[in-house]
């Protein structure tokens, strides 16, 4: 019987020391697993510290390029108008106005990228309420035209902003210069809005007096009708202008 007990004793003793050293196997183990998760932990925060920290100079550096390009452009503007003064025809002059008001669109554009925290799309309906209130000014419309805007708030990227502002400053220039000839009355209509069909509209009308068929057709020799053909090409869009009791452009994309 002592020998038995002695037996059993011992394997007992066996037992409680395997399962201690298992205890301390697994203990020592998660000790490991923690300290694992612990520096992962650690070195994901200071990856995100670093990559924020990446992230926010290049934000910086976008749009302190948007505010460079701006002033550059402003800068341009200001020589042109510097240089109408010393032209000595009025349809240089004229040239050198609408240069002027083309460069302005476009700085414009980089203004708004640089005002707004998304530095890679732009609020077209803030931009073309911005654009044709600096063109009323600047060509002295009031208040003999009046401007309608309707215009769904619409977010492009710098490739389909710069296009469509040129169109839309060669378009209600336009219409100032032209649809209202003789001191007349009128008003032009801006529609921006997203069709059923996903595709984009944006049209530029006025009550005025009408285009001839010359116009209308490919063959003109204007730069700015050539001018709004190609962007909208560059925008892969329909390009229409008709004229009904006036005038009125429109491109789809």
């Amino acid at each position: 019987m002592l020998q038995r007990d002695e037996k059993l004793h011992a394997v007992s003793f066996r037992q409680e020391r395997a399962t201690r050293n298992w205890i301390l196997a697994v203990a020592a183990l998660l000790l490991v697993i923690v300290g694992l998760l612990v520096w992962n932990s650690r070195l994901k925060q200071r990856t995100n510290i670093y990559l924020r920290r990446l992230l926010d100079e290049k934000e910086w550096l976008v749009k302190e390029i948007h505010h460079r390009v701006k002033n550059n452009l402003h800068m341009i503007s200001d020589l042109l108008d510097s240089q109408a003064g010393f032209v000595k025809t009025e349809e240089a002059a004229s040239a050198i106005r609408i240069s002027q008001q083309r460069v302005n669109a476009m700085s414009l554009v980089h203004q708004k990228l640089y005002q707004t925290g998304d530095l890679s799309s732009t609020d077209m309906a803030a931009y073309i309420h911005e654009l044709v209130a600096y063109l009323d000014t600047s060509m002295d419309c009031r208040p003999r035209i009046r401007f309608v805007l309707e215009v769904e708030r619409l977010q492009f990227d710098l490739k389909q902003t710069i296009p469509l502002c040129l169109i839309l400053n060669e378009a209600v220039t336009n219409a100032i210069k032209y649809a209202f000839p003789g001191g007349r009355q009128g008003e032009i209509v801006v529609r921006l809005q997203k069709q059923a069909d996903g595709k984009v509209f944006l049209s530029i009308a006025d009550n005025g007096v009408g285009v001839s068929a010359a116009v209308m057709g490919k063959s003109v020799d204007s730069m700015g009708m050539s001018l709004m053909r190609g962007l909208s090409e560059d925008l892969d869009a329909e390009f229409s202008i008709s004229s009904d009791g006036g005038t009125k452009i429109a491109i789809v994309f």
